[in-house]
């Protein structure tokens, strides 16, 4: 009878253990799953920019400086094109919403007009990045720039009462005939850019 008593305490012991066992490795899984999101989203902040999700300069930076390697490994240039909205920060005054609307739409109409394998990011508030693949000839340069300017002709579908257009500039820089480090290929652009108004 006490056997049968010891018995049923060991199991009734055991069955305790293995509740709370149970409970404290769902608690631990919660816990590193949370952990796996948290650094997901800190990379994606240092990573991404907020609103459009493309990548941004820290990550573009990388981009090119790997370009760069690609490049001199196979003897090949490659395209850095920059797109500046030029009325971003005028939309952005009406409102900020709006703006990210604005912005987003050119996000997607660059991604439409550009192939897969280039990359495109956001460096700025109003200012993309085009890194074209080393493989791209030279001479069908112009016709990708003809795609990314054509797709700006339309004015964006907001859901505004103001009458908003794209007002954008695009300067190039090619590596390594017009510079050949990450820093002046995205300066060179940016200048060609700034003057191309």
């Amino acid at each position: 009878m006490q056997g049968c008593e010891l018995y049923q305490y060991y199991i009734f012991l055991l069955v305790g253990l293995l509740i709370v066992s149970l409970f404290f490795n769902l608690k631990y899984r919660q816990s590193i799953q949370k952990r796996q999101e948290n650094e997901n989203i800190l990379i994606k902040n240092a990573y991404y920019h907020p609103v459009t999700a493309l990548p941004n300069k820290e990550n573009i930076k990388i981009v090119i400086s790997e370009q760069i390697q690609r490049a001199l490994r196979h003897d090949k240039s490659f395209l850095v094109v920059l797109i500046r909205i030029k009325n971003f920060y005028e939309v952005q005054l009406h409102s900020k919403v709006l703006a990210e609307e604005f912005i987003v739409e050119a996000s997607n109409r660059l991604l439409q007009s550009t192939r897969n394998e280039d990359i495109i990011g956001q460096i700025g508030d109003e200012s993309f990045l085009i890194v074209f693949n080393e493989y791209l000839q030279e001479e069908n340069y112009h016709k990708v720039l003809q795609r990314v300017k054509e797709s700006f002709r339309q004015p964006p579908k907001l859901n505004t009462r103001y009458n908003i257009d794209f007002k954008v500039s695009i300067g190039t820089s090619k590596y390594p005939d017009e510079a050949n480090d990450v820093k002046s290929l995205i300066e060179k652009a940016r200048h060609a850019a700034i003057n191309a108004d």
